[in-house]
């Protein structure tokens, strides 16, 4: 794991080697244990590296072949790569590494770009230089688990891991991207068609994109496709992904440093443990995490989990007093981010660090085996637009559960006829106009900042996902959209910047690619039997893991905000989100704030997202465009 950078200037000019060691150095974290340099006409590589595999100087990048004609970037784990340098070997290629970033070289040179990312199995993002063709190509791996931003400008290229280094090197201001901001406050994070500032784009997952003096050429190089099912027993399935996955576990136990495992006691990180445990002769070392709110913790699962199997366990409690971190994780971040799970994620990643340098995780089962409420919640949708007569299912059933929710609030029961009705009663488009942190969009919103938005819907970056959806039902579907979306736009990104922060790798059985292609191919009804979710894991884990820590309720990896927010943080966000600079903006009805908060603080409502949101929004425009609090306090 590490962090890249370059800068191309198509036209003839040299590449100031300070532009390049700026842009690398704000990265020194996603890589403490070396760092390297390489500038020549037309070009200029950066690169920092947290020291996995081949920590001898062997492994220093910028990387090139034999001849210095073709040098890489490379930031992440290539776990097939022993395979893949066996047989470059074989065509008669000669390694001076034991990197999986020497492959691809070789392999670029050997198979040519497109053929290369057909036989890659890894996590990452990386930046090749032809210096023959005088080309420019990134990559992005198949899910998204590395980020990799760009910007075209002036006839120039800027590119790195992170968003920051092409601000710092970019010698005049950035504007804001307000259609951005309009996402975020919906979806908590700014999805992969934007980014906060204009100009800077991010590469999507599982695309290339070639860069030369007379053009610009960006490809997709692989689709997640719905379409086809295996036609197997129940039986058969399980043994295909207990394979898929043993493999997978076993691709990313390969480490020349220590290694570990987060440990939530839920259905994933726990199995995921549990087949490690079978492929070490050691004690696996497990890391969990908790608060001291009862309902909010998952650390007597994690514990039960950590006991079958005699793992070195180490538990965190977590405080209030975590929120302290925020302005570094909003610099780190470097552009808008509030999923609430961001503070334990970086103090977990903390904890861990102090023991281990690669962990693996859970991360990627929900997403594939349909472990999210919205995936049950378009099951039975579907099945209740099936069965009802039209006009009850439409307008008569979601009024009567409308009007008895407004009496009595959404609990138990009400709330899941509320879900019900509110999938049931639209289309599969419209369900995601009804989702997000702010659906009053009007109330919030400033008449001017409205106006900037012109039409905007930041429902509609859903939209082109829908549409390229291969999958015959709504389940299908909504996977892939969720793998598409809020798979590498949020969760994705949260794990890569909070683990990097720490300078830990975390790598995820579950996202392997052949994992999620095999997934893709179990029909639906098998997937979630009666609406279970991630029915098949469960009936996986069941063979491993205890069964209180099995079938249980899904709680999520997150710290009771909402309660802190009443208590202990009431006065900062009073402080922040009431300020002067914060009106001056003119984004938001102050009235409107100091309405959802005082809803917030009275119990009347949960806001809890909301106002995290509107936070982090703020102490990001405070840091990188008022530049009142100094970004160098966060490094």
């Amino acid at each position: 794991m590490c962090g890249i950078c370059g800068l191309f200037d198509k036209a003839s000019r040299a590449v100031d080697k300070d532009i390049i060691i700026r842009m690398r150095d704000v990265m020194a974290k996603r890589g403490p244990n070396d760092h390297g340099c390489y500038v020549a006409p037309h070009i200029g590589l950066g690169h920092r590296r947290l020291s996995v595999t081949d920590l001898s100087p062997a492994g220093r990048q910028p990387m090139s072949n034999e001849d210095g004609t073709i040098w890489v970037v490379h930031n992440g784990e290539i776990y097939n790569f022993p395979e893949l340098r066996d047989r470059l070997i074989e065509k008669g290629h000669r390694f001076s590494s034991h990197t999986d970033t020497e492959v691809l070289i070789h392999g670029y040179e050997e198979w040519g770009l497109e053929e290369l990312l057909k036989k890659v199995n890894g996590m990452y993002a990386f930046g090749i230089w032809d210096s023959r063709k005088k080309e420019l190509i990134l990559v992005r791996d198949r899910l998204g688990v590395k980020p990799l931003y760009y910007m075209e400008t002036d006839g120039k290229v800027y590119f790195a891991s992170d968003m920051k280094s092409i601000w710092l090197a970019y010698d005049k201001d950035l504007q804001v991207n307000y259609k951005a901001i309009d996402h975020f406050l919906c979806s908590s994070c700014i999805p992969q068609e934007y980014s906060i500032f204009e100009g800077i784009r991010k590469l999507h997952p599982g695309h290339f994109i070639r860069f030369s003096k007379s053009e610009t050429f960006c490809s997709d190089y692989w689709y997640l496709s719905f379409a086809e099912k295996e036609k197997m027993s129940e039986r058969e399935f399980i043994e295909q992904i207990k394979a898929k996955l043993l493999v997978a576990v076993k691709r990313r136990m390969q480490s020349d440093v220590p290694s570990g495992a987060f440990l939530s006691g839920g259905v994933d990180s726990s199995l995921v443990v549990a087949l490690m445990a079978q492929l070490s002769d050691l004690p696996i070392k497990t890391f969990s995490m908790g608060v001291k709110e009862e309902l909010y913790s998952e650390l007597k699962y994690a514990t039960m989990v950590a006991n079958r199997y005699g793992t070195e366990h180490h538990e965190l409690m977590v405080e209030p007093q975590a929120v302290s971190i925020l302005p570094s994780l909003v610099w780190a971040y470097g552009e808008p981010f509030a999923d609430p799970s961001q503070i334990p994620t970086f103090y977990i990643s903390q904890f861990a660090k102090q023991h281990v340098t690669v962990v693996l995780s859970g991360d990627g089962g929900d997403e594939s085996f349909g472990g999210y409420s919205n995936i049950a919640a378009h099951y039975f949708g579907s099945l209740y637009r099936k069965y009802l007569p039209p006009l009850l299912a439409s307008r008569y059933l979601p009024s009567l559960v409308d009007s008895v929710a407004l009496k009595i609030g959404r609990k138990g029961a009400i709330s899941k006829l509320k879900t019900l009705t509110d999938y049931g009663s639209r289309t599969f488009s419209e369900t995601y106009k009804i989702s997000g942190s702010f659906n009053q969009r009007q109330q919030l919103l400033t008449d001017e900042f409205i106006g900037r938005l012109g039409c905007h819907d930041p429902a509609d970056v859903f939209e082109k996902y829908i549409l390229s959806a291969d999958g015959s039902n709504e389940v299908d579907k909504a996977l892939y959209v969720d793998i598409k979306t809020i798979l590498p736009n949020d969760y994705l990104t949260k794990v890569d910047v909070a683990s990097m922060m720490n300078s830990l790798e975390v790598r995820s059985p579950f996202l392997d690619y052949e994992v999620m292609e095999l997934a893709a191919k179990i029909p639906s009804h098998i997937k979630l039997r009666n609406g279970i979710q991630k029915y098949l894991l469960k009936r996986i884990a069941s063979d491993f893991v205890p069964h209180d820590a099995v079938y249980r309720r899904k709680k999520g990896f997150t710290v009771p905000m909402g309660l802190w927010f009443k208590n202990d943080l009431g006065g900062l966000l009073k402080r922040v989100l009431l300020s002067d600079s914060l009106s001056k903006r003119n984004y938001f009805s102050t009235s409107y704030i100091r309405f959802i908060l005082d809803e917030h603080v009275s119990g009347k409502s949960d806001h809890t997202r909301r106002l995290w949101a509107l936070l982090c929004l703020e102490l990001w425009h405070l840091i990188f465009i008022d530049r009142t609090l100094r970004a160098e306090d966060f490094q």
